[in-house]
C-alpha cells in the first residue's frame, strides 16, 4: 500500500512538472507575441504559435494528456519534433526560439539519461543546420552558440530535477517501509506485553498447579479434588483473558475518530452487562495509535471493575478535548467504591488498578482514581496538551 501511494505521488510530481513547463512556454509564447510588435504577422508565425501554444495547453487543460505523458513519456519525443520543425519554419532569429526552450527542460525530466542526450544532441544539430541553410542576417554569440547552449542546459536541468525527484521518491519508499515496520514492531511489543501481563500470568499458575499436582493426589486425594478446580477455574479464567485481549486488539480502528470507537466500546459493554452507560464527548482530539488504545484499554479495565467489583447501576463516560490539544476521558460509576490505595495500587489480590496505572504510563498518559466506600468511583485519563507538553 505504501510503495502504491508513493507512486502515485510520482505520477503526480510529474504531471506538476510537465504541467509547470508549459504554463512556462505560454509565458514565452506571449513575451515572444511581444517582440513581434510592429512586425508583420506571416501565416507561418501564426501556424507556429498555434502549434505550440495547443501542444502546452493540451497538458495544462486535460488530465489524460498529462496522465499519458507521466506514463508514456517517450511520446513527447513528438515535441522535439515540433520545435525543429518551428526552427525550421521561423529560422533562428525569431522570439519564439525561446519557446522551444521549455521542450528541452521536460526532455531532460521526462527520458531517461541517454535518451534525453541523444534528444539534446537533435535539437542541437536540428538549430545549427537551420542556422547554417538560414544564415541571420546579425550573427552573434547568443544565436550562434548562447541558444544550443540553453538546449544543453534546459535538459541538464531537467535531469536533475528528474534525478533529484527519484531520490525523494526513494527516500519516501523507504520512510514508508520504516514506517510500517516500527508499527509492526510495535505492535508485537504490545502484544506481547498485552499477554505478560493479563494471560501469560494466569497460565503461568495454572501450569504451577499442574505439576503439583500429582503430589497433592498422592499426599492428600480429598483436597486434590479442590485443587483440580481452582485449576479449571484457572482455565476458564485464561480462555476469559484470551477472549479479552482478542476483543481489546480488535476494540481500537484508527480509521474512525477516537470519539466513536469510544461510544462503540461503550455501547458494547452495555448491552454484555446490562449496565446502562450513558457516553458524552466534547470537542474532542485524536490520539497516536499507541496512546489510544492504551486509553481505550484502560476505559474497558475501568468498565469491568464497575460491573465486577462495584455492582454499579449507572456508568458515565465522558471524552472531552482542549483547545491546546489535551484530552480527558472520565469514567464515573456509582457502585460501592473502595478506599484508594497509594499512587492507585490494586487492593491485595487485585490487578486492575495496577495494571491501568502502568498503561497510562506507558502511553505518556495521567491517570487518577477517586472513589470512596459507598460513594462510588471516577477514573480520569488524561493526555497533556502541546502547551502542556512543551512545559
Amino acid at each position: 500500500m505504501t510503495t502504491h501511494v508513493v507512486a502515485s505521488d510520482a505520477d503526480e510530481y510529474t504531471r506538476r512538472f510537465v504541467g509547470v513547463s508549459m504554463l512556462v512556454r505560454l509565458l514565452a509564447i506571449l513575451v515572444a507575441f511581444v517582440g513581434l510588435v510592429g512586425q508583420t504577422m506571416t501565416l507561418p508565425v501564426l501556424a507556429c504559435a498555434v502549434a505550440l501554444t495547443a501542444s502546452g495547453l493540451a497538458v495544462l487543460m486535460s488530465e489524460r494528456v498529462a496522465a499519458f505523458l507521466a506514463e508514456h513519456p517517450f511520446a513527447f519525443v513528438a515535441d522535439v519534433l515540433v520545435t525543429l520543425a518551428v526552427i525550421a519554419v521561423l529560422g533562428t532569429e525569431t522570439p519564439f526560439v525561446l519557446v522551444t526552450i521549455s521542450t528541452a527542460i521536460v526532455v531532460g525530466f521526462l527520458l531517461q539519461p541517454a535518451l534525453a542526450a541523444l534528444c539534446a544532441v537533435v535539437l542541437v544539430a536540428g538549430y545549427l543546420l537551420v542556422e547554417t541553410l538560414q544564415p541571420p542576417a546579425v550573427a552573434g554569440f547568443m544565436l550562434t552558440a548562447g541558444v544550443p547552449a540553453l538546449y544543453v542546459g534546459a535538459v541538464a536541468v531537467g535531469g536533475a530535477a528528474r534525478h533529484a525527484h527519484r531520490a525523494h521518491v526513494a527516500a519516501s519508499r523507504q520512510a514508508g517501509e520504516a514506517l510500517l515496520a516500527a508499527a509492526a514492531a510495535e505492535e508485537r511489543a504490545r502484544l506481547a506485553r498485552e499477554m505478560h501481563d493479563s494471560l501469560g500470568k494466569t497460565l503461568h499458575g495454572i501450569a504451577l498447579g499442574a505439576q503439583a499436582l500429582p503430589r497433592v493426589v498422592e499426599r492428600d486425594p480429598a483436597r486434590a479434588q479442590g485443587f483440580a478446580a481452582e485449576l479449571a477455574q484457572g482455565a476458564n479464567r485464561a480462555a476469559l483473558e484470551a477472549r479479552q485481549l482478542l476483543a481489546r486488539m480488535r476494540a481500537d480502528q484508527p480509521d474512525r475518530p477516537l470519539a466513536e470507537v469510544l461510544r462503540s466500546q461503550c455501547d458494547a459493554w452495555q448491552r454484555e452487562s446490562g449496565v446502562p452507560c450513558h457516553f458524552r464527548t466534547d470537542g474532542a482530539v485524536d490520539l497516536s495509535t499507541s496512546a489510544r488504545y492504551e486509553l481505550l484499554a484502560i476505559v474497558a479495565e475501568a468498565l469491568e471493575n464497575a460491573r465486577r467489583h462495584a455492582n454499579a447501576r449507572l456508568v458515565t463516560v465522558r471524552l472531552t478535548g482542549h483547545a491546546d490539544g489535551g484530552l480527558e476521558a472520565v469514567v464515573t460509576d456509582d457502585g460501592a467504591g473502595f478506599v484508594v490505595g497509594p499512587r492507585a495500587r490494586s487492593p491485595h489480590g487485585h490487578f486492575g488498578l495496577t495494571g491501568m496505572a502502568e498503561r497510562a504510563a506507558f502511553a505518556g498518559l495521567s491517570l487518577q482514581v477517586r472513589s470512596t466506600p459507598a460513594g462510588g468511583t471516577t477514573v480520569v485519563v488524561s493526555h497533556p496538551g502541546h502547551a502542556r507538553e512543551a512545559a
